[in-house]
């Protein structure tokens, strides 16, 4: 693909070279206004025996004809004599197109032609030309083709006497990102036209007021863009002091507790040598309490590693559902308090390569989450595999998650309920979120209020038998 001589120039990030000719940018905000602009500038070269061509949409050629036709501009004939050539801006377009780029000997061929006969005909007279392609590119997404193409028209310029008018929607640059190919496309034509609400002012002076306007806002919303960097830079620090701060009470808290856990433990295995009944129930809740404790407190610690980044898996073959089922043994009693009957339902030997202790992690937070929703009610958990992946099921006959909350849930600290009904950090999904993903598995929810939910985690690196 060859390009015209000032493509290099843009490439580098320079300006590219200025044609001779009047190349003027209209931006703009409403169409009735676009049209009104463009229709002014035709009118003012017919008045002066300028031909004109125009490269539009189809609805806006429409509207410029029936405005031309309102100022007594005989559309038809002008057209037949070839003194308003009409040109359709995608089908033009697509003309000298390659690869995403406009080709400059294709766009000489294609408008070089056009410019030429229309110049001649109407006696030699500069043509005047309305364009629109540069926007189309815009709104495509193509803002490099948009400015080379803004520079072959500048060529096309010294080799044909024509005065450009394009045209852009302001609404292609809302960003602040879109600041530097702002100014490109200013820096790309000989003049410069704001939009309606600027250039239509009554005077000189109301252009200048709201000109100052605009500089005192621009201004107030610099330092306001400096003000929510300050602002973002605190909430940074202050995030990294409360993860700090996490991960050193879960390590503080985490020594007492075993201690404790191992006297607790001591302590029950004496009861049941003396057959003290009551001192068992009593020592029981202790356990259970400081079981609690010390999940919470590796909830903290996991939520510390994670916002650091520091999640690591140690990757093993293992069997999901031995997994699965060791779990839930494990949680007999729990699943008792709970007053649910579990139903399981096992395909076996679903292995992979997967982290052994992350994924009772996450089987452990799945139950706790349906034992406490779903009490009093059946709890249905599966294994199985799908479409080359593991999948995991546990679904619980509770009060169910609506389908607003069902996304939130697995954020850091949040839940579907109040914490004053339910327990907990709301940290266990969101971990288990994590784990999940850090396998390259996904873990959703399917759930109506009233009728339980069900949460599915499938997980690849299957192994087989």
């Amino acid at each position: 693909m060859t390009s015209a001589p000032g493509s290099s120039a843009h490439d580098q990030g320079q300006h590219p070279r200025r044609a001779a000719a009047k190349h003027v940018v209209q931006f703009y905000e409403d169409s009735a206004f676009l049209s009104d602009v463009v229709v002014q500038f035709l009118d003012a070269g017919f008045q002066l025996g300028e031909p004109a061509v125009v490269i539009a949409t189809e609805a806006h050629r429409t509207s410029f004809a029936q405005r031309l036709k309102a100022r007594g501009v005989d559309v038809e004939r002008s057209c037949e004599e070839g003194r308003l050539v009409l040109l359709d801006a995608r089908r033009t377009l697509n003309g000298f197109m390659v690869e995403g780029l406009p080709d400059w000997n294709r766009l000489k061929s294609v408008l070089g032609p056009v410019l030429q006969q229309t110049h001649r005909g109407a006696g030699e007279a500069c043509v005047r030309a309305y364009g629109e392609m540069v926007d189309l590119l815009w709104k495509d997404g193509n803002p490099r083709a948009a400015l080379l193409l803004e520079e072959q028209w500048n060529e096309l310029g010294k080799e044909h006497s024509f005065s450009l008018l394009c045209a852009y929607s302001m609404g292609n640059f809302r960003t602040q990102e879109d600041a530097r190919a702002f100014q490109a496309v200013c820096s790309a034509h000989s003049h410069v036209v704001p939009t309606e609400k600027y250039s239509c002012a009554e005077s000189a002076n109301a252009r200048l007021r709201e000109v100052s306007d605009l500089q005192q806002r621009a201004q107030a919303l610099e330092a306001e863009i400096e003000h929510r960097k300050r602002v973002e830079k605190e909430l940074l620090e202050a995030l990294k002091l409360r993860d700090d701060f996490l991960s050193i009470a879960g390590h503080e808290l985490k020594t007492p507790l075993t201690a404790l856990q191992l006297q607790v433990h001591s302590l029950l295995v004496m009861a049941q040598e003396r057959g003290d009944e009551p001192l068992k129930e009593k020592l029981g809740r202790a356990r259970r309490q400081t079981a609690r404790l010390t999940t919470l407190t590796d909830e903290l610690l996991d939520v510390a590693r994670l916002s650091a980044g520091r999640l690591t898996l140690r990757l093993e073959e293992c069997d999901l559902s031995a997994l699965v089922h060791e779990v839930l043994e494990r949680s007999t009693e729990t699943v008792a308090q709970a007053q649910c009957q579990l139903q399981m339902n096992l395909e076996p030997r679903v292995t992979g390569r997967w982290d052994r202790f992350r994924l009772e992690q996450v089987m452990a937070n799945l139950l706790s989450n349906a034992l406490k929703y779903g009490a009093g009610s059946p709890v249905e958990v599966g294994v199985s595999t799908s479409r080359s992946r593991a999948r995991l099921s546990v679904r619980d006959h509770g009060i169910g998650i609506p389908l607003k909350d069902q996304a939130r849930i697995f954020d850091r600290f949040e839940r579907a309920v109040s914490s004053r009904n339910y327990g907990g950090l709301g940290l266990g999904l969101w971990i288990s979120r994590q784990v999940v993903e850090a396998h390259g598995g996904v873990i959703r929810v399917e759930s109506e209020p009233g009728n339980g939910a069900t949460f599915i985690v499938e997980l690849s690196d299957l192994t087989g038998d």
